[in-house]
């Protein structure tokens, strides 16, 4: 069995590209994350109540920033050894504007949802539980009911997500899992809207790399497209929007070569 959590970054369109980003986690390892997760909190001077979360503005006063980047980076070499897998939905915000807030949010619930029950499927077919992060920007509840109990709407047909048991919605603050999952975002966030940050960006992609689900070739490298990375739309039909998506992949083609 494995545990989905979810969450945006960036949707208001201040950026180039929404971000819509989840963890997929072993459920047999989730005690062991929740304990190390808690070691790593004291160590590095969190209290009991401080949020952890990505953002440096998030970072209690009395913990310092260096310690906090640490700890992020611990955070991500966790996940990447107690076999938590990522996938990441990103459009462009040149390409979304025409679709109200709530139409872009939907996209991205959609295909996190789509490639976590095929991830199921190809891990076995076994079960799994989503956690979406809370939002009020549309009546997010309502819209996971509806998905469970009627399937997802193509264009007027319903397909069922036969592998997922649950969708649920959550926030930071209920579970040591929620914050392990703000870091990634986060840390996606950060790699594909912060193209200025080059060097940070590329040491950020390299830990996400280990993370992402992918599927090797017969070369045996790993491949994330429509796994671990989701680039929509699939068919661009502009050309200036299609020369930002391929400028997008060839930074992060740099950043893992860097």
């Amino acid at each position: 069995m494995f545990l989905m959590y979810a969450d945006e970054a960036d949707q208001d369109g201040s950026r180039e590209f929404l971000v819509y980003a989840a963890v997929f986690f072993p459920a047999d390892a989730t005690l062991k994350l929740h304990k190390e997760v808690v070691r790593l909190r004291y160590k590095y001077g969190f209290k009991d109540g401080d949020l952890l979360k990505f953002s440096t503005g998030t970072k209690p006063k009395h913990v310092d920033r260096g310690d906090h980047t640490k700890l992020k980076n611990d955070i991500l070499n966790l996940a990447t050894d107690f076999g938590c897998q990522t996938c990441c939905y990103v459009v462009p915000h040149s390409i979304a504007k025409g679709q109200d807030n709530q139409t872009r949010l939907k996209f991205g619930i959609n295909t996190l949802l789509l490639k976590f029950d095929q991830f199921l499927r190809e891990s076995g077919k076994v079960a799994g539980t989503v956690r979406f992060d809370h939002t009020n920007d549309f009546k997010q509840m309502a819209y996971f009911e509806e998905v469970f109990q009627l399937g997802m709407d193509f264009q007027g047909k319903r397909k069922k997500l036969d592998h997922i048991v649950s969708i649920e919605q959550t926030s930071i603050g209920l579970s040591h899992l929620s914050s392990i999952a703000d870091i990634v975002v986060g840390s996606f966030r950060f790699v594909i809207n912060e193209p200025d940050k080059d060097q940070v960006g590329a040491l950020l992609f390299k830990q996400l790399s280990k993370l992402m689900w992918g599927e090797k070739n017969k070369s045996g490298t790993k491949l994330v497209r429509e796994r671990g990375l989701c680039i929509r739309p699939r068919t661009v039909e502009h050309s200036e929007y299609e020369a930002d998506i391929a400028a997008f992949v060839d930074r992060l083609v740099k950043y893992q070569q860097a």
